[in-house]
């Protein structure tokens, strides 16, 4: 082997280590950006069990604020408008 040949081995060498701390690098960073990305699924998930219990809530506050005058002005209070006149209640608009 001559001096050139070593140089050139010696070259590429150098590039595929620097290839695979690269692939290193990027695997951690991949890694990371999906737990973040779990992260913020399980956060969307949460709120949209709050929102469908917040509608519920909504909906039996409506409903019982036929009886109670306290319930409807909290109701118009935050603006809520819920229609109880069907089978189906409507969700509540906030």
């Amino acid at each position: 082997m001559n001096k050139s040949q070593f140089l050139a081995l010696n070259i590429v060498g150098g590039i595929c280590g620097l290839l695979i701390i690269c692939d290193l690098v990027l695997g951690m960073l991949n890694s990371r950006l999906n737990a973040q990305v779990a992260q913020t699924q399980a956060q969307f998930n949460q709120a949209q069990q709050i929102h469908n219990t917040a509608q519920n809530l909504v909906v039996r506050i409506a409903q019982a604020s036929q009886t109670d005058p306290a319930l409807r002005a909290l109701l118009v209070q935050h603006d809520f408008k819920v229609n109880l006149n069907t089978n189906n209640p409507a969700p509540a608009t906030p």
